[in-house]
């Protein structure tokens, strides 16, 4: 009998909890990639607007998210991860829904903002309902199963959205945008069913601002920033790179991210394991910086060589990115987990998701204007940094294990009383 899919691919849910959760994730990224693959479309063709203008709101969204991140973190906190993802899944469900039927720029830009206030917030408080649900030897495995879901489900929303494009209409473009927010409602209805977890506590967080006060958390904070980097360099660098740098076939660019995600879909469980202890997590982020340094190598070796020799480092520069993404993530959430405090996970989660939202507004800029533009001199600076981040965050991961004893009791997670958690 074959294996099913799931099985295949490490993403059978261990318990009805974890089911309900993954099915969230999964409608979720559905709809994100529905999103993701014709608003810029829907924008231009049946708005009106142009780049510039889509450019500026684009930009709006972003720095509305940023400073929306700590109020985010400490709502989480006060009411707990479960019914925060539901008021976050039905807000960006209104607001989504409007931007399908904005008619100017300054239209567009109020939807814009209202829907930023919650844009990024939903994976903080996805990571603290993890945090809170589950013991800690399964928190990394479940992670991992999510991230496996989301991007499969950007993957189909992507396909579906093609269908939609390929319409021509206004009701299409409009539907890829409706689509996303149904996807919210229904979201949102699954997590009022899921167990509930955390919030309401006797110990209250105090202000949202306790991890700009951890040093160690802040170090990790500001390590996870440079190390997400990769995604800019995946979708932005590769790109521009083998088309303007290298002698490669430009028909490789479309197939680098094929293949990252296919390989992300395959490991990401798997490479995953490991990273449930702070040792391991500090392991698994020094990797990462390690591997994306040698990435930087490949990339620039490419500029050097014949066509042919060019496409087979693009390709193993890929593999690189990709198996250096995975760790950095694994890693990422096993010293998150272990270094945020039961009372205040929302506040914690919300600090450490700060580096992808900054990466996600200056990223681009800075991987497409400053290393692609510097070349060979560029990629060996953002390679040093890539191995002083993953090094950081294991100086940080040696620190904390140093700091513990195994066995130290802390207090249990919400929801599991009987259920001690130990850092190890």
């Amino acid at each position: 009998m074959p294996m099913p899919v799931t099985a295949r691919f490490g993403i059978r849910p261990t318990g009805p909890t974890e089911r309900r959760l993954l099915t969230t994730v999964a409608i979720d990224a559905v709809g994100g990639g529905l999103f993701l693959a014709g608003a810029a479309l829907f924008y231009s063709r049946v708005v009106g607007l142009s780049a510039g203008e889509i450019g500026v709101g684009l930009s709006v969204l972003g720095l509305v998210a940023l400073a929306a991140t700590v109020p985010n973190g400490a709502l989480v906190d006060r009411i707990g991860p479960r019914r925060a993802l539901v008021a976050l899944h039905l807000w960006r469900a209104v607001w989504c829904s409007a931007l399908a039927f904005v008619g100017s720029f300054w239209q567009f830009l109020t939807v814009l903002c209202l829907l930023g206030l919650a844009e990024y917030a939903g994976m903080p408080a996805l990571q603290t309902y993890v945090g809170a649900a589950f013991p800690d030897a399964e928190r990394i495995g479940v992670m991992a199963r999510v991230q496996v879901l989301k991007n499969t489900g950007f993957l189909v929303g992507a396909l579906l959205a093609a269908v939609a494009v390929g319409s021509g209409t206004d009701l299409g473009y409009r539907s890829l945008l409706l689509g996303d927010a149904l996807s919210f409602v229904v979201a949102a209805v699954l997590m009022m069913r899921a167990r509930e977890v955390g919030g309401h506590r006797k110990v209250r967080a105090r202000t949202g601002f306790a991890p700009f006060r951890d040093r160690r958390f802040l170090l990790l904070t500001c390590c996870n920033g440079f190390l997400q980097l990769n995604l800019s360099v995946l979708v932005i660098g590769m790109p521009l790179w083998v088309t303007q740098r290298t002698e490669a076939p430009a028909a490789i660019a479309p197939l680098l991210i094929a293949v990252n995600t296919v390989i992300a879909i395959a490991l990401q469980v798997p490479l995953s394991k490991g990273a449930e202890t702070v040792p391991g997590a500090g392991r698994h982020m020094r990797r990462a910086g390690v591997f994306l340094a040698l990435m930087c190598g490949t990339l620039t070796l490419a500029s050097w060589v014949p066509p042919a020799a060019a496409a087979a480092l693009m390709l193993a520069s890929v593999v690189l990115h990709t198996l250096a993404e995975i760790w950095h993530s694994s890693g990422g959430w096993g010293l998150q987990f272990a270094l945020s405090p039961e009372a205040e996970r929302g506040s914690y989660a919300a600090a450490y998701n700060l580096g992808p939202t900054a990466e996600g507004m200056v990223g681009p800029s800075l991987v497409a204007g400053g290393v692609v533009a510097a070349g060979a001199a560029g990629w060996t600076v953002l390679g040093v940094l890539f191995a002083a981040a993953g090094l950081g965050a294991h100086a940080v991961a040696v620190r904390a294990a140093r700091l513990t004893r195994p066995g130290v009791r802390r207090a249990a997670p919400a929801g599991r009383s009987g259920d001690p958690a130990t850092v190890r």
